[in-house]
């Protein structure tokens, strides 16, 4: 990892803006649709003259998928990071509203295409705990419509917080994310539904998503074919598989995964490779979350991998790099995704814009946390 500066012949593509415990053995233009999921995406930064994207089939074999003709302009894609509403921040909207935490933040979400977010805690009045978690996180149903009066769409609950208050608190987080508009994915009421990518359709495009967690107190969490749970990338074929097929169907696939090493800055060494056996699998992009400070980008075949993006929202203990976040961009265009990064402060319970010097150095700070990448402007490439 080291800032790279040299002239932008760059092979990467055009950008724009862009928990806790122990570890176990829209757009207004979008159409939403319930399919399963899918992306074929040709390998960003290839020519966009390549007809075609290699993916692999359940033999490990390269397919051709072709790219679609009928994406009428780049879609502009957020991705935000761990987001709770408890403590201080479940405070402040009870005596500001729900909106509170976002009025700062609002505009640039809502100009998105599509917004995602991480939804770091269960949405329950329910009180039995999870006594394997250290800290259970607790949000109230009316604080989800401050994320989608936002313009955030979509949430994961792929992560190690959605069961801190066990099933009952799973399946009442489910209730409240859908009746508060939102979709969601990396849980579910059973293992097709956690592992399922939401289909999405995008400027002409089609576009899949996906979440999934290499984080959780206890297996316990995985779903089953007969339990509700997250989907786990503990067994890395599951979401492999759920990858390729998604992949036979889409333009992209992105995947949101809950993973790594808390309050670390760089990637393990098996992040690395999983991200990179996604992108293999026929992911466009990975977006990762859970060590609650930001990390750098790495491009893989040209496809680009956000190892953290840090936390969003959280309560007000949160200081120094723990409360440095931001809003990830990511550009899908012609076969190829770029992806930018627009950093904000969490403060007093709020997402806060900061000025120009903290912006530019938050900047280079992960320009020198990522690998072989160099920025200009508030975006990301892969260098030559």
């Amino acid at each position: 990892m080291k800032r790279w500066r040299r002239p932008l012949g760059l092979l990467a593509v055009a950008a724009a803006l862009g928990g806790c415990g122990a570890q176990p053995p829209g757009g207004s233009a979008a159409q939403h649709v319930g399919a399963p999921h899918t992306p074929p995406a040709s390998h960003a930064g290839a020519p966009i003259s390549q007809a075609v994207s290699q993916t692999g089939n359940s033999a490990g074999e390269a397919m051709p998928i072709p790219l679609s003709v009928k994406q009428t302009k780049p879609i502009e894609m957020v991705f935000a990071g761990d987001t709770m509403m408890d403590g201080s921040v479940k405070d402040a909207i009870r005596r500001h509203g729900a909106d509170y935490p976002f009025t700062q933040i609002k505009a640039e979400v809502s100009a998105a295409d599509y917004a995602v977010l991480n939804l770091e805690t269960s949405v329950t009045e329910a009180a039995d705990k999870d006594r394997n978690q250290r800290f259970n996180f607790k949000s109230e149903a009316g604080s989800l419509d401050g994320i989608k009066h936002a313009g955030f769409d979509m949430v994961s609950l792929g992560n190690n917080h959605v069961l801190d208050y066990k099933e009952k608190g799973l399946r009442d987080t489910l209730k409240n994310v859908e009746k508060a508009g939102l979709r969601h994915v990396g849980a579910g009421l059973d293992e097709e539904e956690a592992y399922r990518f939401e289909t999405v359709r995008l400027n002409g495009a089609t576009v899949k998503i996906g979440a999934v967690t290499r984080f959780m107190p206890t297996t316990a969490w995985k779903a089953t074919d007969k339990k509700p749970g997250v989907a786990s990338a503990y067994e890395p074929e599951k979401i492999l598989k759920a990858i390729r097929a998604a992949s036979k169907e889409a333009d992209y696939v992105l995947v949101f995964i809950h993973w790594g090493v808390e309050n670390t800055t760089s990637p393990q060494p098996w992040q690395r490779k999983l991200a990179a056996d996604m992108l293999d699998a026929g992911a466009s992009a990975v977006v990762g979350s859970h060590p609650h400070v930001l990390q750098g980008f790495e491009f893989h075949k040209g496809k680009p991998i956000a190892y953290s993006i840090g936390n969003f929202l959280f309560p007000d203990y949160v200081k120094g790099k723990k409360a440095d976040t931001g809003l990830l961009k990511l550009t899908l265009d012609k076969g190829q995704v770029g992806i930018s990064f627009r950093p904000l402060s969490i403060r007093n319970n709020r997402i806060v814009k900061r000025d120009a010097a903290y912006e530019t150095a938050q900047l280079e700070y992960l320009e020198d946390l990522s690998y072989r990448v160099e920025l200009h402007d508030q975006a990301f490439f892969q260098q030559k």
